[in-house]
C-alpha cells in the first residue's frame, strides 16, 4: 500500500480483535480486483490506520486510536466531501464496500455521506 508522501507499506496495524476480519477483507479485495485493478482504482492508496488521536472536532478517541479504522485514497475522498465529490462513492466501488460490509465493517460515506475514505469495525452508539 502506498501511504502519505509516497511511502510504501507492507502491512496495516490492526487491533487483535479485528485482525482476522481485516485479513479476510483484504484477501477478498485481492481476489476480486487483482493488482492491476486495485492500482487503477487507487484502492492501494492508504491514508491511515492506528493513530493515537482524538476524533476530528470531538473530545473522544478516534476509531483509529484503537486500531479498528482505516482510510483509503484520502486525496480523492476528503473528510467533508459528499457522494458528489468523493471517488469512493462512485458505482465502480460498490463491490469494494460490499466486501467490507459483509465482514461487518461500517462506512461513514455509505451510511452518513461524508468521510468516504474511512471504514471502521465498530459503530458508535453515542
Amino acid at each position: 500500500m502506498v501511504g502519505y508522501a509516497g511511502v510504501v507499506r507492507q502491512h496495516l496495524i490492526a487491533h487483535r480483535r479485528v485482525a482476522n476480519s481485516l485479513a479476510s477483507v483484504l484477501e477478498r479485495v485481492w481476489n476480486r480486483y487483482g493488482q492491476t485493478e486495485i492500482s487503477a482504482l487507487r484502492l492501494n492508496q492508504f491514508g491511515g490506520d492506528r493513530v493515537l488521536r482524538l476524533m476530528t472536532g470531538a473530545n473522544r478517541w478516534s476509531m483509529h486510536a484503537w486500531g479498528i479504522a482505516y482510510d483509503f485514497d484520502p486525496q480523492r475522498n476528503q473528510l467533508r466531501w459528499n457522494h458528489t465529490q468523493a471517488k469512493l462513492a462512485r458505482p465502480e466501488y460498490r463491490e469494494w464496500w460490499e466486501i467490507w460490509e459483509t465482514e461487518g465493517w461500517y462506512s461513514l460515506g455509505r451510511k452518513q455521506n461524508f468521510d468516504w475514505m474511512h471504514v471502521q469495525a465498530a459503530i458508535r452508539t453515542y
